[in-house]
């Protein structure tokens, strides 16, 4: 059974995660940054300038790397595991990087769809 999934607003962008996802307490410097953890996962957004773009990973076990459009722009995907824990991020240059860490044998999906379905427009709820 699917679990309930829930529209937020966090760090100027709304995205839908799973509804397990709760803030977490742990603050970025940054006031861009915003961070959801719950079920084994942790989602970070950063809206600052200093967002990690995504291109020092290339060496990283199982790393991928492929763009597709994201909130009306062409954004950077990667995908890479390390140590028992998978990491899926995106970057929309000038824009975000969110990335979701899960455990390696977690569901790739849900970290996808939770990155494809960021966009610009108002979220129900704010983080």
């Amino acid at each position: 059974m699917r679990q309930p999934w829930s529209s937020v607003r966090m760090a100027g962008l709304a995205l839908d995660v799973p509804a397990q996802l709760a803030p977490s307490e742990e603050h970025g410097i940054e006031s861009g940054a915003a961070t959801l953890e719950g079920a084994g996962m942790r989602l970070t957004v950063d809206a600052s300038p200093f967002a990690d773009p995504l291109t020092r990973y290339a060496d990283k076990p199982g790393y991928e790397h492929w763009q597709e459009a994201v909130a009306s722009q062409s954004a950077d995907f990667v995908v890479f595991e390390e140590e028992g824990t998978r990491t899926v991020a995106v970057a929309i240059p000038g824009r975000a990087t969110a990335v979701v860490h899960q455990p390696a044998d977690g569901e790739r999906d849900v970290a996808l769809q939770i990155l494809r379905s960021i966009r610009t427009d108002e979220g129900e709820s704010h983080v």
